[in-house]
């Protein structure tokens, strides 16, 4: 059915729950930890062990160099549920990963479960493909928000309104992390801009997104960046030139 990716470190046992994915109809392949290349182009999912070897920093490393190759589903496993992994799950979310749990016999089930549902959104029915009058997106300046698809009003913060007016202007066009951390904070110097960036689409995706780990509007590109999907008109309420 899938193919899933589990990065483990190598002295890690092997967990029950692989077994289960592969009962299941799945193909499971074990990954090493710290090494993204192109061959993983064939999965449909990742998941990403923590273990008593492998700290936060490699783990952030892994979700971002999965997530500008590839806009699959990427979920972390966590070792325990104490106050530390609250501040790690916020982390590794903030990079873009879809999900972060602590491993529970439900956990296949549930992942299985989303996998599903990530498939049949890719694959609309005609009644869903549909174009309505309204407008996907409206920006409402003098309020600093954006109205989606004519119904629902959402207040922004001044960044998140600037990145997702560059989006606008370029929609459908994919964008870099260079072009919009340039576009954001100038020739403000920075170590981390990709992780910037991606912080910023979290929130972003958070507010516009009916279901922010399969995002409708705001488009992971491999390699690249982001850019904005629109199949429809875009207006830009009281941005006109006279």
């Amino acid at each position: 059915m899938y193919t899933i990716g589990i990065f483990r470190d190598s002295s890690q046992p092997v967990l029950d729950y692989t077994k289960k994915f592969v009962r299941l109809g799945h193909e499971v392949t074990l990954l090493q930890v710290g090494e993204v290349d192109s061959e993983l182009t064939n999965m449909d999912a990742f998941i990403i062990e923590e273990s008593a070897v492998t700290d936060l920093a490699c783990i952030c490393k892994n979700i971002l160099e999965l997530r500008m190759r590839s806009n699959k589903l990427i979920w972390v496993l966590l070792i325990d549920n104490d106050e530390e992994a609250k501040t790690k799950k916020k982390i590794y979310l903030q990079l873009d990963a879809d999900g972060v749990s602590v491993y529970e016999e439900e956990f296949v089930l549930q992942f299985s479960n989303i996998l599903k549902r990530i498939e049949n959104k890719e694959y609309p029915t005609h009644s869903q493909t549909t174009s309505s009058t309204a407008p996907l997106l409206e920006l409402l300046p003098e309020n600093l928000s954006v109205l989606r698809e004519g119904k629902v009003e959402i207040s922004l913060t001044k960044l998140e309104f600037k990145v997702l007016e560059l989006l606008i202007d370029k929609h459908d066009k994919a964008l870099t992390y260079e072009e919009i951390y340039q576009h954001i904070w100038s020739n403000e110097s920075a170590e981390k801009k990709e992780y910037r960036v991606s912080n910023i689409m979290f929130h972003l995706r958070g507010k516009i997104e009916e279901d922010p780990t399969t995002p409708k509007f705001i488009k992971t590109v491999r390699t690249i960046g982001y850019k904005l999907a629109l199949d429809q008109q875009v207006n830009r309420l009281g941005m006109n030139k006279a």
